[in-house]
Protein backbone atom coordinates (compact mmCIF):
# COMPACT_ATOMS: atom_id res chain seq x y z
CA UNK A 1 0.00 0.00 0.00
CA UNK A 2 1.33 3.73 -0.86
CA UNK A 3 1.80 5.52 2.18
CA UNK A 4 0.48 8.59 1.07
CA UNK A 5 -1.82 11.09 3.17
CA UNK A 6 -3.66 13.55 0.79
CA UNK A 7 -4.72 17.04 1.50
CA UNK A 8 -7.63 18.23 0.42
CA UNK A 9 -8.85 21.86 -0.04
CA UNK A 10 -12.64 22.34 0.39
CA UNK A 11 -14.48 25.61 -0.42
CA UNK A 12 -12.79 29.01 -0.56
CA UNK A 13 -9.84 28.42 2.13
CA UNK A 14 -6.42 30.16 1.79
CA UNK A 15 -4.29 27.70 0.20
CA UNK A 16 -1.28 28.99 2.47
CA UNK A 17 -3.01 26.60 5.57
CA UNK A 18 -2.43 23.41 3.17
CA UNK A 19 1.36 24.52 2.58
CA UNK A 20 1.96 24.91 6.31
CA UNK A 21 -0.26 22.24 7.18
CA UNK A 22 1.46 19.65 4.82
CA UNK A 23 4.97 20.84 6.02
CA UNK A 24 3.96 20.04 9.30
CA UNK A 25 2.42 16.78 8.92
CA UNK A 26 5.51 16.13 6.53
CA UNK A 27 7.55 16.65 9.29
CA UNK A 28 5.23 14.65 11.98
CA UNK A 29 4.91 11.22 9.74
CA UNK A 30 8.18 11.31 8.38
CA UNK A 31 9.03 8.22 11.15
CA UNK A 32 6.02 6.32 9.85
CA UNK A 33 7.15 6.68 6.18
CA UNK A 34 4.37 8.95 4.97
CA UNK A 35 4.69 11.45 2.31
CA UNK A 36 1.79 14.38 1.91
CA UNK A 37 0.42 15.60 -0.69
CA UNK A 38 -1.77 18.45 -1.38
CA UNK A 39 -4.49 17.48 -3.96
CA UNK A 40 -4.48 20.84 -6.45
CA UNK A 41 -7.98 21.58 -7.14
CA UNK A 42 -10.56 22.15 -4.13
CA UNK A 43 -13.40 20.28 -4.02
CA UNK A 44 -16.76 22.84 -4.07
CA UNK A 45 -18.90 23.00 -1.07
CA UNK A 46 -22.64 22.78 -2.27
CA UNK A 47 -25.89 24.55 -0.60
CA UNK A 48 -26.88 20.86 0.13
CA UNK A 49 -24.22 20.68 2.75
CA UNK A 50 -25.05 23.50 4.66
CA UNK A 51 -27.67 24.39 6.80
CA UNK A 52 -29.68 27.58 7.29
CA UNK A 53 -31.21 26.52 10.67
CA UNK A 54 -27.89 26.15 12.32
CA UNK A 55 -25.95 28.62 9.94
CA UNK A 56 -23.68 25.95 9.58
CA UNK A 57 -22.32 22.99 7.63
CA UNK A 58 -23.19 19.10 7.51
CA UNK A 59 -19.59 17.56 8.87
CA UNK A 60 -20.84 14.20 7.57
CA UNK A 61 -22.32 15.44 4.56
CA UNK A 62 -19.53 16.99 3.22
CA UNK A 63 -17.21 14.48 4.44
CA UNK A 64 -18.77 11.83 2.30
CA UNK A 65 -18.45 13.53 -0.79
CA UNK A 66 -15.21 13.87 -0.17
CA UNK A 67 -14.86 9.85 0.38
CA UNK A 68 -16.56 9.81 -3.10
CA UNK A 69 -13.77 11.93 -4.79
CA UNK A 70 -11.26 10.25 -3.63
CA UNK A 71 -12.13 6.76 -4.09
CA UNK A 72 -12.52 7.45 -7.84
CA UNK A 73 -8.95 8.26 -7.70
CA UNK A 74 -7.79 5.21 -5.17
CA UNK A 75 -6.50 7.70 -3.00
CA UNK A 76 -6.24 5.74 0.43
CA UNK A 77 -5.53 8.26 3.13
CA UNK A 78 -7.44 11.64 2.60
CA UNK A 79 -7.76 14.86 5.42
CA UNK A 80 -9.76 17.56 3.70
CA UNK A 81 -9.84 20.85 5.12
CA UNK A 82 -12.08 23.90 5.34
CA UNK A 83 -12.72 27.27 6.51
CA UNK A 84 -16.34 27.05 7.22
CA UNK A 85 -18.28 26.45 10.77
CA UNK A 86 -19.44 22.71 10.80
CA UNK A 87 -21.39 20.26 12.67
CA UNK A 88 -22.04 16.92 13.34
CA UNK A 89 -24.68 14.73 14.60
CA UNK A 90 -25.47 15.67 18.26
CA UNK A 91 -22.57 18.16 18.49
CA UNK A 92 -23.42 22.00 18.06
CA UNK A 93 -19.87 22.16 16.36
CA UNK A 94 -16.96 20.10 15.60
CA UNK A 95 -13.56 20.96 14.73
CA UNK A 96 -12.67 17.75 12.55
CA UNK A 97 -14.62 14.14 12.10
CA UNK A 98 -12.89 11.29 10.99
CA UNK A 99 -14.02 7.68 10.81
CA UNK A 100 -12.10 4.28 12.46
CA UNK A 101 -11.61 2.24 9.07
CA UNK A 102 -12.90 -0.32 7.90
CA UNK A 103 -10.25 -2.40 6.64
CA UNK A 104 -6.58 -0.12 6.89
CA UNK A 105 -6.14 0.59 3.40
CA UNK A 106 -8.99 3.47 3.39
CA UNK A 107 -9.20 6.65 5.88
CA UNK A 108 -10.53 9.81 5.83
CA UNK A 109 -11.46 12.36 8.01
CA UNK A 110 -12.09 16.44 7.89
CA UNK A 111 -11.29 19.64 9.49
CA UNK A 112 -12.48 23.22 9.82
CA UNK A 113 -10.27 25.72 10.82
CA UNK A 114 -12.77 28.32 11.29
CA UNK A 115 -13.26 28.03 14.98
CA UNK A 116 -9.16 27.43 15.71
CA UNK A 117 -8.62 31.35 15.07
CA UNK A 118 -8.52 33.26 17.59
CA UNK A 119 -10.34 36.07 15.70
CA UNK A 120 -13.65 33.73 15.93
CA UNK A 121 -13.88 34.34 19.52
CA UNK A 122 -12.99 38.34 18.98
CA UNK A 123 -9.63 37.93 20.19
CA UNK A 124 -6.31 39.39 19.02
CA UNK A 125 -4.97 36.99 15.55
CA UNK A 126 -2.07 34.54 16.58
CA UNK A 127 -1.03 32.81 13.62
CA UNK A 128 1.35 30.75 15.25
CA UNK A 129 -1.22 29.56 17.89
CA UNK A 130 -3.84 29.09 15.04
CA UNK A 131 -1.08 26.28 13.18
CA UNK A 132 -0.72 24.63 15.93
CA UNK A 133 -4.14 24.09 16.66
CA UNK A 134 -4.53 22.96 12.95
CA UNK A 135 -1.90 20.38 13.50
CA UNK A 136 -2.85 19.00 16.32
CA UNK A 137 -6.55 18.81 14.99
CA UNK A 138 -5.11 17.34 11.96
CA UNK A 139 -2.66 14.97 13.42
CA UNK A 140 -6.15 13.65 15.72
CA UNK A 141 -8.70 13.38 13.25
CA UNK A 142 -5.60 11.43 10.74
CA UNK A 143 -5.13 8.97 13.93
CA UNK A 144 -8.75 7.88 13.76
CA UNK A 145 -7.90 7.19 10.11
CA UNK A 146 -5.39 4.57 11.59
CA UNK A 147 -7.35 3.19 13.95
CA UNK A 148 -6.79 5.01 17.38
CA UNK A 149 -9.75 6.07 19.44
CA UNK A 150 -9.65 9.17 21.71
CA UNK A 151 -7.41 8.90 24.71
CA UNK A 152 -7.46 9.86 28.56
CA UNK A 153 -3.82 10.19 28.60
CA UNK A 154 -1.88 13.24 27.52
CA UNK A 155 -1.87 13.40 24.04
CA UNK A 156 -3.06 14.29 20.81
CA UNK A 157 -5.55 12.13 20.53
CA UNK A 158 -7.21 12.94 23.80
CA UNK A 159 -11.20 14.70 22.77
CA UNK A 160 -11.55 18.10 22.42
CA UNK A 161 -14.91 19.27 23.64
CA UNK A 162 -13.62 22.98 22.95
CA UNK A 163 -10.80 25.20 21.90
CA UNK A 164 -9.20 25.09 25.37
CA UNK A 165 -8.82 21.50 24.96
CA UNK A 166 -7.08 21.76 22.05
CA UNK A 167 -4.74 24.16 23.37
CA UNK A 168 -3.66 21.73 26.38
CA UNK A 169 -3.26 18.83 24.52
CA UNK A 170 0.33 17.76 22.48
CA UNK A 171 1.11 17.90 18.93
CA UNK A 172 2.13 14.62 19.59
CA UNK A 173 0.93 10.96 21.02
CA UNK A 174 1.07 9.23 24.28
CA UNK A 175 3.54 6.46 24.99
CA UNK A 176 0.28 4.37 24.35
CA UNK A 177 -0.96 5.97 21.26
CA UNK A 178 2.18 5.96 19.93
CA UNK A 179 2.94 2.36 20.41
CA UNK A 180 -0.14 1.62 18.96
CA UNK A 181 0.69 3.33 15.68
CA UNK A 182 3.77 2.03 15.58
CA UNK A 183 1.76 -1.95 15.87
CA UNK A 184 -1.09 -0.31 13.27
CA UNK A 185 1.85 0.96 10.94
CA UNK A 186 4.11 -2.33 10.55
CA UNK A 187 0.85 -3.87 10.12
CA UNK A 188 1.22 -2.03 6.22
CA UNK A 189 4.24 -3.21 5.21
Amino acid sequence: MKKIIYLQRIGDIDPGILIVLKKDLKWFFKKYGFKIVNLPDPLPLLESDYDSFKRQYDALKVKRRLIKAVIINGYNRVLGVLDVDIFSKFLNFVFGVADLPKNKSFGSALISVTRLREEFYRRTENVALFELRILKEAIHELGHTFGLKHCTNFCVMKFSNDLEDTDQKPPKFCEECANRMDIIIDSFE
